[in-house]
C-alpha cells in the first residue's frame, strides 16, 4: 500500500475495454518522490492524502487490470511524511 497524495487527474487517448469509463488519478508517494497512475475508486480531488493498493489488490478492487487503485480518502493521522509542521 502507498500513502500519497493526489497532484492531479490523468486521460488518457485510448484504453481496455476493462478500463472504459474509469477515472485515473496521479499520485504522489509521501515517502518520496514517487509517482503512479491510479484508477479513482473513491472521486478524490488534487491535494487529497489517499491510500493506493497495488497489483493483486489492485486488480480486486476494481475488477480489472489495473495496477494501482485508490480505495480510500485519509482524514488524518499522527504523522504525515512531507505534510503538516516541520516539513
Amino acid at each position: 500500500m502507498v500513502l500519497g497524495e493526489v497532484v492531479g487527474r490523468v486521460w488518457n487517448d485510448r484504453e481496455i475495454p476493462g478500463l472504459q469509463g474509469s477515472r485515473l488519478v496521479l499520485v504522489r508517494g509521501l515517502a518520496g518522490d514517487d509517482q503512479l497512475v491510479a484508477v479513482d475508486l473513491v472521486e478524490v480531488a488534487a491535494g487529497d492524502v489517499v491510500l493506493v493498493v497495488q497489483d493483486d489488490a489492485a486488480q480486486a478492487a476494481t475488477a480489472a487490470p489495473a495496477d494501482a487503485a485508490v480505495v480510500a480518502l485519509v482524514a488524518g493521522a499522527d504523522e504525515l511524511p512531507g505534510r503538516g509542521p516541520g516539513s
